[in-house]
Formats: structure tokens, sequence, C-alpha cells
């Protein structure tokens, strides 16, 4: 697996490796008080959701998302 950090950037290469970089969506919610917001992600690959994720800021819910797609493309790889 790749380090622990810039996973949306190693989700992007990956897809790119594949040339299938147009397959992944993204859809992004808030909800909460100001002064305590609750970040939502979720991450689609073909329209089937791969990673939900959230957190205290987007940033953070979508690098969490990206995380889980891309443990799920490579399970995905392996199982084939």
């Amino acid at each position: 697996m790749p380090p622990a950090d810039h996973w949306r950037m190693q989700l992007n290469n990956y897809l790119q490796a594949s040339q299938q970089n147009d397959i992944l969506t993204w859809e992004q919610a808030c909800s909460g008080p100001a002064h305590a917001r609750v970040w939502t992600a979720i991450a689609y690959i073909r329209d089937i959701e791969y990673g939900r994720a959230t957190a205290s800021t987007a940033a953070a819910a979508k690098e969490e998302a990206a995380r889980q797609t891309l443990a799920a493309l490579y399970a995905e790889r392996i199982e084939h």
C-alpha cells in the first residue's frame, strides 16, 4: 500500500496509470453548526460508492474516502 498520506493523489495516480481517470466522482456535504461542522465525502467509481468518510474538515473527509477507495480497488485487483 502507498504511504499513509496523500491518498487523493495516490488514487488519482492509480486511476491515471490504468487510463481510467474519468471514472471517479465525488460527493461532499456539510452539516452541523458553524462552530462544529461535520463534512462527509463519498467517492464513487462508475457511480458505485467505494469510500465514505466524515471529518471536521472537507479535506480530511476526502482523504479518508480516497484511502478507502484505493484499498477497495487494490482488493478487487488481487481478487481478479
